[in-house]
């Protein structure tokens, strides 16, 4: 009779300590309290997030800007954030391509000046390999430092030989990103992109390109998806630890990505052939223009307008009705942003 295989040990594994078992009186006793919030309402200092979006949406940018937001202690697309030391590891735009940036942001955001002696870059370009092999030396260089949070950017020039679609090997690349944040105690953010395809036939965490353990793993997910109107996107949050967020959408604005508080979420944008005879935001503008008004001048105004039928003029005003964009009393319908400037 053959000897059973221990496959850990045939693999020359050699798994560490698990902590003890706890009554929950001993639990409740010794529990560490919760960890500031380095984002609020969206992460934890000590958890990990990613931002995902298709190719050109603006994530680094949008990563830059947030690096600048927490190290001077400032809003971040609305969100308030805790002061902290920030490192961004940039492992893809050329030195002088982020110094570009670094100067273009800062001129936009004088709000942010205190934060630059806690804003740490390392240029990583031409330094790619498998976060395995990287990550010790990682731990060495960021230990100088008592970071709040880590920047890595972007995740593909971190895989190595990992098949971003396999399941278990990015989630060994997930336990790599977790390692980071236990040595460090700072919270971790990636970018990430996008599949191909029609990215608004699916929901938003699967969205993302590769295996599902890209969406599994991350405590806190910002998903950017392709706004029906031009160098928008809707933002889609995914919270793990946190009270769920409605989604939100941001207007490119050079150099940052701007609240759009006027724009309906739910309106992304379709392949070609398949858009709406005009955009939400063409509706609200061209039919709701002026006072409050009831449904039966929309129906008019839409089929003067826009050549609408009154079931199309319907679906229109009940998505952005949905969508908090237009509201309505008494019978009587009006823009909620009347008059908002960020457009």
């Amino acid at each position: 009779m053959s000897e059973p295989i221990d496959i850990a040990v045939d693999l020359g594994a050699v798994p560490a300590a698990l902590p003890p078992m706890q009554t929950e009186t001993e639990f409740m006793s010794t529990v560490a309290p919760a960890p500031p919030q380095i984002i609020r309402g969206v992460l934890h200092q000590g958890g990990k997030m990613i931002l995902a979006g298709t190719s050109k949406s603006n994530k680094s940018w949008s990563l830059l800007d947030l690096a600048i937001s927490v190290s001077s202690g400032q809003e971040w697309w609305g969100n308030r954030t805790e002061k902290a030391r920030v490192a961004y590891l940039n492992f893809e735009l050329a030195p002088w391509a982020m110094a570009e940036r670094i100067r273009a942001v800062r001129a936009v955001r004088p709000e942010c000046a205190s934060g630059v002696e806690r804003l740490h870059f390392w240029h990583l370009r031409g330094h790619n390999a498998d976060l395995t092999v990287l990550r010790p030396q990682l731990e060495t260089e960021l230990a100088r430092h008592e970071f709040g949070l880590i920047i890595l950017d972007p995740a593909y020039k971190l895989l190595g030989n990992r098949d971003e679609n396999s399941n278990g090997e990015i989630a060994s690349l997930m336990n790599e990103f977790e390692a980071l944040a236990q040595k460090t105690g700072a919270a971790i953010i990636i970018a990430h992109h996008f599949a191909k395809g029609d990215s608004s036939a699916k929901t938003s965490i699967d969205r993302m390109s590769g295996a599902g353990a890209w969406a599994r793993d991350p405590d806190s997910l910002f998903i950017l998806s392709p706004h029906e109107e031009d160098r928008c996107f809707t933002v889609s949050p995914t919270l793990r630890n946190l009270p769920m967020m409605p989604e939100f959408v941001l207007e490119w604005d050079f150099p940052l990505m701007k609240l759009a508080k006027d724009l309906n979420p739910a309106a992304l944008r379709r392949p070609q052939g398949k858009n709406k005879v005009c955009t939400d935001r063409e509706f609200v503008e061209t039919v709701l223009a002026g006072d409050s008004i009831p449904t039966k001048t929309i129906r008019e105004r839409a089929k003067l307008l826009l050549d609408l039928s009154p079931r199309s003029a319907d679906r229109y005003l009940a998505r952005n009705l949905a969508g908090g964009v237009i509201r309505q009393h008494g019978g009587l319908y009006w823009a909620e942003n009347k008059g908002d400037t960020n457009n």
